[in-house]
C-alpha cells in the first residue's frame, strides 16, 4: 500500500495527530500538569504575599527544580513580593516534579 500523498487529507490527518501527540508528550516531560498549573495561578497572589523563599529555594535546589541561576535570578528582584513573583513565574516550567517539590517544601 502506498503512503498518502504529503497533501492528502490522510496526511494532513496523520501529521496533526503525530504533532499532537508530540505536544501532549512534551506538556508531560517539559511542563507542569495544568491541575498544578491551575492550582499555582488560583493561588498566586496569596503566595506571592506570604512566600518565604531562603529556605524554600534550597529545597528546589537540592532537588534540582531551580538552578543556581535561577536562584539568582529571583535574589535579584528588589522585595520579597517580587522575588516571590518570579518563582511562581518559573515554576509551571519547571517541570512535571515541580510542584511536588514546591509542595514538599512549604511543608517542610
Amino acid at each position: 500500500m502506498a503512503a498518502p500523498s504529503a497533501g492528502s487529507p490522510l496526511a494532513l490527518q496523520q501529521k496533526g495527530l503525530v504533532a499532537a501527540d508530540r505536544r501532549r508528550r512534551l506538556s508531560g516531560v517539559c511542563g507542569m500538569h495544568p491541575d498544578h498549573q491551575e492550582t499555582l495561578k488560583k493561588n498566586r497572589v496569596v503566595l506571592a504575599k506570604q512566600l518565604l523563599l531562603s529556605e524554600l529555594l534550597e529545597h528546589l535546589l537540592e532537588k534540582d527544580i531551580i538552578t543556581l541561576e535561577m536562584r539568582e535570578l529571583i535574589q535579584a528582584k528588589v522585595g520579597s513580593f517580587s522575588q516571590n513573583v518570579e518563582l511562581l513565574n518559573l515554576l509551571p516550567k519547571r517541570g512535571p516534579q515541580a510542584f511536588d517539590a514546591f509542595c514538599e517544601a512549604l511543608h517542610s
